[in-house]
């Protein structure tokens, strides 16, 4: 009942959302994977526009998507070969160890309640040199910092603040989580919100202001080498 109450909860934040939160590519993300990548998993897949692409310009044999939103999910049924209309969280996958080469996780795991745990319960299912991408907000922006510093720290319906958000994140904080969960960050890219004048000042300050200018990090993390 919990599961199912926690679920509806969740469609109901959702269904607030834009057209738009479910439809773009993230070719932001998709830059960052490898190009011999054949089997993808697409965690929080939205309407399955991100995976099906990732699958069309690698050239995947698969492309399976998790998405909690069912009116999304029917959509991506569309696209992917498979969707699995449920919660990461409690979802147990009927797929092998080692079966994807890739794991987007594209805005996903600040929704998570445990998104340690969720990193854990991927690795499994990916392979030994296969990779994970991820993109997460960044909590250190300076929007967020000027807020807290007027006592602000109000939820928005989208963006850093998006009151979909259970946890929250820095660079340091991103590296430790897949640190401890058993992954080795290869590649981080950033998005940025700042404007030219914060940028401008950025750059004249040789880069010691860009983790506070950054929206959103990207990661591309493997398997540790385990002998």
């Amino acid at each position: 009942m919990r599961k199912n109450k926690e679920i509806a909860n969740g469609e109901k934040y959702y269904r607030e959302k834009e057209k738009i939160y479910y439809s773009y590519i993230r070719y932001d993300v998709l830059k960052l994977i490898p190009k011999e990548v054949k089997a993808i998993l697409d965690i929080g897949c939205s309407e399955g526009y991100t995976g099906a692409e990732a699958k069309r310009l690698l050239g995947a044999s698969v492309a399976v998507g998790v998405e909690p939103y069912l009116p999304a999910a029917e959509i991506a049924q569309q696209k992917l070969d498979r969707v699995l209309t449920s919660d990461i969280e409690v979802l147990d996958l009927d797929y092998p160890e080692g079966y994807f080469d890739c794991i987007i996780c594209a805005d996903v795991l600040e929704h998570t309640r445990d998104p340690w745990t969720v990193l854990k319960k991927l690795y499994y299912y990916l392979s030994r040199d296969g990779y994970i991408v991820a993109s997460i907000p960044n909590v250190q922006n300076y929007l967020v910092l000027k807020k807290l510093l007027t006592g602000q720290f109000d939820y928005e319906e989208s963006g850093i603040l998006d009151k979909t958000h259970l946890r929250f994140f820095t660079i340091q904080t991103i590296r430790k989580m897949f640190d401890e969960t058993g992954y080795e960050i290869l590649k981080t890219d950033f998005n940025l919100n700042s404007g030219w004048k914060l940028n401008l000042l950025n750059k004249i300050s040789f880069g010691k202001l860009t983790p506070f200018t950054v929206f959103q990090y990207l990661i591309l993390a493997k398997k540790k080498w385990v002998k």
